[in-house]
């Protein structure tokens, strides 16, 4: 209705963020900057942070619509309460087995996968 309303040619408000809508502030611009320093250098990891409702999702997306297909991003979006849990996730954002692992296997399965990837 209100797309309609206010002449929108698409709805600018959705379940999942658009990266098409975003405005990128003074603060976005330099956090974007900061993400693509870290992967031009291959800094390993980068996090951003911020408040809900902050553009850090939207800022991300932007991100990985911008970036060549060749660098490989592992994107976890949710907060977890344990390691291994955040170990977990980590496996599964970058397709590691992870079934039946305990931590320290899931670290060392990690560790593997990092060294193997930027030898």
């Amino acid at each position: 209705m209100y797309q309609k309303f206010y002449g929108f040619r698409e709805k600018p408000f959705s379940l999942l963020p658009d990266s098409g809508f975003l405005y990128l502030s003074g603060k976005h611009r330099m956090a974007l900057t900061l993400l693509e320093y870290g992967l031009m250098n291959q800094a390993g990891f980068t996090v951003i942070s911020g408040g809900i409702g902050t553009g850090k999702t939207t800022l991300i997306r932007k991100l990985l619509n911008d970036i060549e297909p060749t660098i490989r991003v592992g994107l976890i979006s949710n907060t977890h309460q344990t390691f291994g849990d955040l170990l977990q996730w980590i496996a599964l954002a970058y397709d590691l087995p992870h079934q039946g692992k305990d931590k320290v296997q899931l670290y060392q399965d990690f560790m593997d996968f990092i060294i193997q990837e930027y030898a």
